[in-house]
């Protein structure tokens, strides 16, 4: 009658080995242990029977069997695995390579199969590669050590590459007819507790004499083989449930360590990004910072007509020079000539002036985002054979045109103007409509202060006048400078969300790409973390 709990045990451990196949190739993991092992599920089960040469190996497997079936040396005699499974006829054939299949009538071999494999410090390189392919594929592990020289460096290693795949390990301390009593007792409690701290957990240790086993006396081998039998009868199901859960932890600790240095790049590649960003950032708050002495430069200039203008006033609406404030015509050429001047052109330099030193700033900014790249080795290449960050900012400063972006500065002041008084500018250019508004703000002037009647001045007529003058001159020049500024300012924000578009466009899809490379990575780095976690609990109440 089958068991429900172990069926459910059973369900659970076939699920979960298939979310791990599945977890494993989308981290472009190896898969074929842990597949080899879902097949080996519904397949016999498996001992494999490790150890260096000369520990005894064959000779134990011949005292199981009660056969000398295996050659035994003291040289490494076993030159390839063996896979030793029950056939009515004896035979063998070899299925690949390194790899033969010995069939035997032993009535063991219906519910086991054995596999002798060669010895873990042996010379042969492909030995040890083959050794650890069956491995995973193992649900109990019996692994030899000789009694004269126990617990050796290799075995150590050997039994730590066990652990690392889960598997259930019985030692065998073989030869141990070379020992006395007390000797023998010691170098099994050596064993014991050598293994314990290798493996985390206390194994179950035999002590064997396979040549007196096979001399007619125990041996010791009885003890061993009723073990094995205990095992087969009492545990092996849930031993051959747990072993590919071994397998999986292991796979998905290895998948996990590999994604490690991945997701070390990527964030390292990450924050190249985000130094982008705040380089951008600075870059932007140090021009708008700077470029409030350019329009501090363009309201000095202003202010310089404002000082000349209240001069003029003072020099002109006097008593002394009424018959000239009746000539409206020299008013207006006076005021042009000694207060306007040639503050059109003034202005127009420093105009020019802010939009070539804006123009300039943006290969600033690229200057400064190669040094950055150059710096970090932030030059990765893109997915295929695309060209690397450092290389596209390279093209992009070695084409920028900083003449051509000022020109098109132009365009967008004009169009920043064109709701203001100053909408003219855009028609006629910049001195000349510079021009136009100062001449406009001569003929107000004009107005206020010429055409005077010398009947009519009374003492506080020209007082007033003089007032309104100045009131209209404020007036004039607040509005250039306030329209000036603000369409300057507007031509600065402008270029800059320009610019941030253009340099963005260098990164942005890259960095997009790596962010999301990077959630995706850590999804999955959390699935195997979870799905270790599921399956070390699976295993463990298998083990219960």
């Amino acid at each position: 009658m089958i068991d429900p709990e172990l069926q459910r045990l059973a369900g659970e451990v076939r699920g979960l080995l298939a979310e791990g196949l599945e977890a494993l190739a989308q981290a472009g993991e190896t898969t074929t242990p842990l597949r080899q092992a879902l097949q080996d599920l519904e397949g016999p089960f498996l001992l494999v029977v490790a150890g260096e040469f000369n520990s005894g190996k064959s000779s134990l497997l011949n005292a199981l069997l009660g056969r000398e079936l295996l050659r035994e040396g003291v040289t490494p005699t076993t030159d390839r695995i063996q896979w030793i499974a029950y056939g009515e006829e004896p035979g063998s054939r070899a299925l690949e390579p390194g790899l033969v299949v010995l069939r035997l009538p032993h009535p063991l071999l219906k519910d086991v199969h054995l596999v002798d494999t060669p010895g873990t410090n042996a010379v042969i390189e492909h030995h040890q590669i083959l050794t650890e392919r069956f491995l995973p594929r193992a649900d109990l592990i019996l692994f030899t050590t000789s009694a004269d020289r126990p617990y050796t460096a290799s075995e150590r290693d050997f039994l730590e590459l066990i652990r690392g795949w889960g598997k259930k390990v019985v030692l065998v301390v073989n030869k141990l007819d070379l020992l006395g009593p007390d000797e023998a007792e010691e170098v099994l409690a050596y064993v014991r507790e050598q293994a314990a701290r290798t493996l985390g957990v206390e194994p179950p240790v035999f002590g064997v004499s396979a040549r007196r086993a096979r001399a007619g006396e125990d041996g010791g081998v009885k003890e061993l083989e009723a073990f094995i039998e205990r095992v087969l009868r009492e545990e092996a199901a849930r031993i051959k449930l747990g072993s590919p859960l071994g397998v999986l932890e292991r796979l998905l600790e290895q998948g996990e360590g590999r994604l490690g240095p991945e997701a070390q790049a990527l964030e390292s590649e990450l924050e190249t990004c985000a130094r982008l960003e705040a380089l951008l950032e600075r870059h932007e708050g140090r021009v708008r910072e700077e470029f409030r002495g350019q329009t501090a430069q363009l309201r000095e200039v202003v202010a310089r007509v404002r000082r000349r203008a209240a001069r003029w006033l003072d020099e002109t609406l006097r008593f002394g020079r009424l018959f000239d404030l009746m000539n409206a015509s020299k008013i207006q050429k006076s005021f042009e000539a000694e207060v306007v001047g040639e503050a059109h052109r003034e202005l127009e330099r420093k105009i020019q002036e802010s939009l070539a030193w804006l123009a300039r700033a943006e290969r600033d900014l690229l200057a400064s985002a190669l040094d950055l790249l150059n710096t970090r080795g932030g030059a990765r290449a893109y997915e295929g054979d695309g060209p690397t960050l450092s290389e596209q900012v390279t093209r992009a400063l070695e084409a920028y045109d900083p003449e051509a972006e000022a020109r098109d500065l132009q365009g967008l002041l004009s169009r920043a103007l064109q709701h203001t008084a100053l909408a003219e500018l855009g028609a006629v250019g910049l001195g000349a409509g510079l021009a136009l508004a100062l001449h406009g703000l001569a003929a107000d002037v004009t107005g206020v202060t010429a055409g005077l009647v010398a009947a009519v001045l009374g003492l506080s007529i020209l007082p007033r006048r003089k007032r309104t003058a100045q009131r209209r001159i404020d007036e004039g020049l607040d509005r250039l400078e306030r329209e000036l500024t603000e369409g300057l300012e507007a031509t600065l924000e402008g270029e800059l969300a320009r610019s941030a578009e253009r340099f963005r466009a260098l990164y942005r899809d890259r960095c997009a790409e790596l962010e999301d490379r990077r959630q995706k990575l850590q999804a999955l780095r959390e699935r195997l973390q979870e799905l270790r976690r599921r399956a070390g609990a699976l295993r463990i109440e298998l083990e219960a």
